[in-house]
């Protein structure tokens, strides 16, 4: 019996278990140990409804590309010094990077509060679009970085939004908490999800895994140290060891990497970014996915969004249909990464057709194929005997 199963006394049957925090089965689609699969029927409210089938051969990867977790990193307030300092670094390693702009400041000398980063350029629209041709991403840190109340919803979140897809000729997809959670009350999220959002990033230190609720997204503190009393020592290995148990995806943040911090509690050093980068790439091998936060997104809510349907399931052929049930038009980049488990000898010609259209398939290991493709709704996938 699944571990995520209990057994019902009266009819010796095992039941699923729904659950609204954590991942019930690991993946969307997972192939069990007595070969029954399992599929989306319908998703409702952050929930999975499973149904289970028989030899259901086709599974969806929690991540693109079947990586075991993913690397991203952001940066709040978009400052201008980051140019200097930290995107040397990741053009050295390929790994790209996000800012969350403060609207209202968009270009300007940064005055907000007692901020420690007073005196420092906010980046201007076509500092921003360098990032985007450079593989970056872009959020809004809302408009004023005050607590949003109530009644600022439509300037802070909507407002904002507006004014930023003007400025870089781009969508804004995610929000990003300014200041702590009290910016992530109810009413700031309702108001994302108006707006068209498509996730929140939150100042939660924790890591995120694959349905983790979009409109609460955890970030990893990439500082020098923590807050009195929970000082600590500066850590390139990080939530990575968690990452890589938990099919987990870590989002670094912090803010403009000098070659000192500019403030110890809110920044690293841009030595150790570079040791965090390394380490990242060290460890995560061929298994890490370091993508942009939409990325992510964009793969999250086409894969929770996907329903196989098995069409025909035979010696020499398993055929089947993928049906994008209620997906946002905002996602814009629809693929998805396949593994298909079929029978050893189709492995020696490893192809897939796709509406009747010949691709080749990669063997990953012993009798599983896998794929990674755009997908439709409508589309039908075609594994089969290459003899018959």
């Amino acid at each position: 019996m699944h571990p995520h199963a209990r057994r019902n006394s009266r009819r010796g049957n095992p039941q699923h278990l729904s659950r609204k925090i954590g991942y019930p089965l690991r993946h969307t689609h997972l192939r069990m140990a007595t070969g029954i699969q399992h599929h989306i029927s319908k998703f409702r409210s952050g929930v999975f409804s499973l149904t289970l089938e028989k030899n259901m051969a086709l599974t969806i990867c929690p991540w693109k590309y079947n990586k075991t977790w993913v690397y991203s990193i952001t940066y709040d307030e978009a400052l201008v010094d980051l140019h200097q300092f930290a995107i040397p670094i990741h053009e050295e390693y390929g790994i790209p990077g996000h800012v969350e702009v403060v609207v209202g400041q968009l270009g300007e000398t940064r005055n907000i509060g007692n901020s420690s980063y007073n005196g420092y350029r906010h980046m201007n629209a076509d500092e921003l679009k360098d990032l985007l041709a450079r593989g970056w991403g872009i959020g809004n840190h809302s408009y004023s970085h005050e607590l949003i109340q109530p009644d600022m919803v439509d300037l802070e979140i909507g407002r904002a939004k507006d004014v930023l897809e003007a400025a870089i000729d781009a969508p804004v997809d995610l929000y990003c908490a300014p200041g702590n959670n009290a910016n992530m009350s109810d009413h700031v999220l309702d108001a994302c999800r108006k707006h068209g959002y498509l996730g929140a990033m939150s100042l939660t230190d924790a890591l995120n895994r694959p349905n983790t609720p979009l409109f609460w997204i955890n970030r990893t503190a990439l500082h020098e140290q923590y807050y009195a009393p929970f000082f600590s020592e500066y850590d390139p290995f990080r939530n990575i060891r968690h990452a890589q148990a938990q099919n987990g995806w870590i989002i670094d943040y912090c803010h403009c990497p000098l070659e000192k911090p500019i403030h110890p509690n809110k920044d690293c050093s841009h030595p150790q970014l570079r040791k965090r980068f390394e380490t990242i790439l060290t460890e995560g091998g061929d298994k890490v996915w370091c993508a942009v936060p939409e990325e992510v997104l964009f793969y999250h809510q086409t894969r929770r969004h996907t329903q196989i349907e098995i069409l025909s399931d035979t010696q020499t052929q398993k055929h089947y249909r993928l049906h994008l049930n209620n997906l946002s038009d905002r996602v814009t980049c629809r693929t998805l990464t396949l593994c298909a488990d079929v029978p050893a000898p189709w492995c020696r010609y490893p192809n897939v057709w796709i509406d009747g259209q010949p691709h080749p398939a990669h063997l990953t290991e012993p009798r599983k194929l896998q794929i990674t493709v755009t997908v439709t709704d409508g589309m039908e996938l075609v594994f089969q005997d290459p003899s018959a």
